[in-house]
């Protein structure tokens, strides 16, 4: 059952990915054919060796139950052998010595069962037959590692595994029928509860063999040393999200591309009010992989708020989390009672500007908007800072000149906010988006030849650095951190830490589709098997990319 449910979650696996469309569905109708016509020829296969062999007079029950063993067995040690061969191309030596030693040991007690239902029979088998069987169930081992170690194929692991369970239940079936004819019932029970505590044992061998950084498609090894369960190694745990609400999120992450900013309630004095609702809610990064975020007015990032100087803000937060939070307004010099650092004691006293709001709680942080806050920034938690930044609780904040030039200077103003997320149980950023989706779902930036464009990039990581660069173009950095630069930097990549913001300007003059991206490599592919790829395993491009078309 254990191999026959390998083979089954991994064509499930893929099943689910195709639905997705994070996969295949080519691949994923291979893999169910390969299932099925693996199990198939498992137990249909054997039985028609056993008919062969019927017709050819072998008819002494004991020898032909010894051989039917033999061969279910080398087909399931053919699989094992494949994972040797396997670990071991994968460049995992150390792996591949612990299973070989793990396996070894299971084998061991498989041999007792190849040549128990002869003894049965008072039957003595030859030296050659032993030979003969030895190869047969074992031999294949040696195969398997020697094919394993040459490539891998998720195809070739699925049909392998599938055949090795088909056959192994073709002789358990043999076996169960064997028994009902002996008269010890009860010896033979203890004997099968003694061999299943043998064959368990050799088995938890082989998995220790395996652990950790063995097994890795089917557990998560944490930075601290924790192991977490195969289900919390898995991305998109959350149930998928409605097609209408897809719609909408995609809507969300445009509408910051194109700087639609949140609507403000005008307040009799003039004041501007904000509304924002800090709350969890499910959100999809990329196909395949939703999370229940934690996010202003239901979308990672939150809303966008576009202000010019002179202007009364008053943004009403409403804690709807489980957890207290504040909101910090990054870069800006409010009055220190709105600059939300959570009160907190120390040996002196209580430092801090304000007590953290709990749930169910609001707060109001009022300021007037001073040339000092011109620019691009982030807004952002400030309780929990590490866990609920990277949950999604930031946004961007855009603060205009109090007079508008009556031509603006480009043609295109847009956003891209940088954010990072912990799946999986992951203790380390792992998946990485731009305006709260990864690449394939991230938003693209269509321009027309010859515009002027401006970029604003603000990186709400909680943790990591990135470096974006445009294919195609050298652009101008004209403002960083919200101060514009007197002398524009040259570049084709941008660095930018955590908090940082950048801005930058091209003209559009080169036609074309341009790759848009963090060239930080590991930031360019989202959580998989294939990790961040390998010489035998291609990862697919994810995470910090898309593109900017200039038409």
């Amino acid at each position: 059952m254990e191999i026959l449910g390998e083979a089954a979650g991994d064509t499930a696996g893929t099943v689910q990915s195709a639905v997705e469309g994070a996969g295949s569905a080519g691949g994923a109708i291979a893999n169910v054919l390969l299932l099925m016509v693996g199990l198939l020829i498992g137990l249909v296969g054997l039985a028609a060796i056993q008919e062969k062999w019927l017709e050819r007079g072998l008819r002494e029950s004991g020898t032909r139950l010894a051989y039917m063993t033999a061969a279910g067995i080398g087909l399931h040690n053919f699989s094992e052998g494949l994972a040797i061969g396997q670990s071991f191309a994968t460049g995992k030596t150390a792996l591949a010595i612990g299973l070989v030693i793990g396996f070894a040991l299971h084998n061991a007690t498989e041999g007792f069962g190849i040549v128990g239902a002869s003894t049965r029979t008072g039957e003595r088998l030859s030296w050659a037959s032993i030979l003969l069987l030895g190869a047969i169930g074992g031999g294949l081992t040696f195969v398997g590692t020697l094919l394993g170690s040459l490539w891998t194929s998720e195809f070739v692991s699925i049909f392998v595994l599938a055949m090795a369970g088909g056959a192994i239940l073709y002789v358990v079936k043999e076996l169960l029928f064997a028994v009902r004819k002996e008269t010890a019932q009860k010896l033979i029970m203890a004997a099968l509860a003694i061999g299943f505590g043998l064959g368990w044992g050799t088995e938890v061998v082989a998995d220790a063999a395996q652990g950790g950084e063995a097994k890795e498609e089917h557990a998560l090894r944490e930075p601290d040393g924790d192991v977490l369960p195969a289900t919390a190694a898995k991305t998109g745990a959350v149930a998928p999200i409605s097609a209408e609400e897809n719609a909408r999120q995609r809507q969300a992450a445009n509408q910051l591309l194109h700087e639609e900013a949140l609507s403000p309630k005008v307040l009799p004095d003039g004041t501007k009010e904000y509304d924002l609702t800090a709350s969890v809610f499910p959100w999809k990064l990329y196909p395949g992989a939703t999370i229940d975020a934690w996010g202003y007015n239901h979308t990672v990032p939150g809303p966008l708020i576009r202000v010019r100087v002179g202007d009364k803000v008053a943004i009403v937060l409403k804690n709807d989390l489980p957890q207290p939070t504040t909101l910090h307004l990054h870069g800006l010099a409010v009055p220190n009672a709105m600059d939300g650092v959570p009160q907190m004691a120390t040996g002196s006293g209580t430092v801090g500007t304000q007590p953290e709001i709990p749930p169910g709680g609001s707060y109001t942080y009022r300021f007037t908007v001073t040339d000092q806050m011109i620019g691009t920034h982030l807004y952002h938690t400030h309780v929990n800072d590490d866990f609920q930044m990277d949950m999604g609780l930031h946004g961007v904040i855009v603060i205009d000149p109090r007079q508008s030039s009556t031509t603006p200077p480009y043609d295109v103003d847009a956003v891209y906010e940088i954010s990072s997320f912990k799946v999986g149980g992951s203790e380390e950023e792992n998946v990485f988006a731009l305006n709260g989706k990864a690449f394939p779902e991230a938003p693209t930036l269509t321009v027309h030849r010859g515009d002027r464009v401006l970029l604003r990039l603000v990186n709400a990581s909680a943790e990591e650095f990135h470096v974006m660069h445009l294919h195609g173009y050298t652009f101008d950095i004209v403002a960083k951190d919200g101060n514009s630069l007197s002398q524009p930097e040259r570049a084709n990549t941008i660095s930018l830490g955590p908090a940082q913001t950048a801005d930058i300007a091209f003209t559009a003059d080169n036609p074309g589709q341009w790759m848009f991206h963090c060239h930080i490599l590991d930031h360019t592919v989202n959580p998989s098997e294939a990790g961040d790829g390998s010489a035998h395993r291609m990862a697919s491009m994810g995470g910090l990319v898309t593109f900017i078309n200039v038409e």
